[in-house]
């Protein structure tokens, strides 16, 4: 994964993928919505940037995460990481499977001998396109973490493992060292990232961010339609204009 990720991506940087069908995405998700769901495919679980999640992305993505939250190879939270990260990805590649088996044609006109036959349908890693069409069916039927299936509500769990302390909480510092070990944001401006993004997440320090806050945020960071709202800072890598600017109005159409 690249280190050089800015503290300020956009959704254009995205749009070039003739792969992917973004106006019907739109439909479920917004702009900025799929500008986090891209990034998150690509930088967090993509480790070896060849366009598929699989198996071997995962193994990558455990050690990085071991070795930022500084754990010994042989360390329980290690291992129990490693068991989340596989049956999430074991999940992931049913929901694929199952989206695939729900459009398949022609299955009512089998013959017995079709029906008993092994699947030639191997499914072993997900594409970017079928992430994001995904996401936009889990979102658009959840309002919090509890609508996601248990199998989703993992993904915050292993993340914030990574980066508390071992009191159970994500400091100041714990944010740092995530954004600039794992988010890659090096520049002149981290602290004043930090400090934001702290006090945003944490109501200005009158919540401690424990593992509760810490799934409401993931939640926000999934549903979040605009770049008005906590969850974003969890990477601390997208439009923060909102840090520095007043609150825009949208008016919907």
């Amino acid at each position: 994964m690249s280190t050089s990720i800015g503290p300020k991506l956009s959704f254009s940087s995205f749009k070039g993928d003739s792969s992917i069908d973004y106006a019907a995405l739109q439909k479920k998700l917004s702009p900025f919505q799929i500008d986090k769901l891209t990034f998150f495919f690509r930088a967090f679980f993509d480790m070896d940037q060849n366009g598929v999640l699989d198996a071997s992305d995962f193994k990558l993505l455990n050690e990085r995460l071991r070795k930022i939250a500084g754990w010994e190879s042989t360390a329980s939270e290690a291992h129990a990481m490693e068991d989340n990260n596989s049956v999430f990805l074991e999940c992931l590649l049913d929901q694929v499977k199952a989206e695939q088996g729900l459009y398949r044609e022609g299955l009512e006109n089998r013959s017995w001998e079709e029906a008993l036959r092994p699947s030639k349908t191997l499914v072993d890693n997900v594409t970017l396109n079928q992430w994001l069409n995904m996401w936009a069916k889990l979102c658009n039927s959840a309002t919090g973490m509890s609508d996601f299936p248990i199998w989703v509500q993992l993904i915050p769990q292993v993340m914030f493992a990574a980066q508390c302390n071992k009191k159970g909480i994500i400091t100041k510092d714990c944010l740092r060292h995530f954004y600039e070990n794992f988010a890659g944001v090096k520049n002149d401006n981290l602290d004043s990232l930090v400090d934001g993004g702290y006090d945003t997440m944490t109501a200005s320090g009158d919540y401690e961010l424990d593992l509760d806050n810490y799934c409401l945020l993931f939640a926000n960071f999934l549903l979040g339609k605009t770049i008005y709202g906590p969850g974003k800072f969890i990477f601390g890598c997208f439009d923060n204009s909102d840090l520095s600017k007043k609150y825009q109005i949208i008016f919907e159409e």
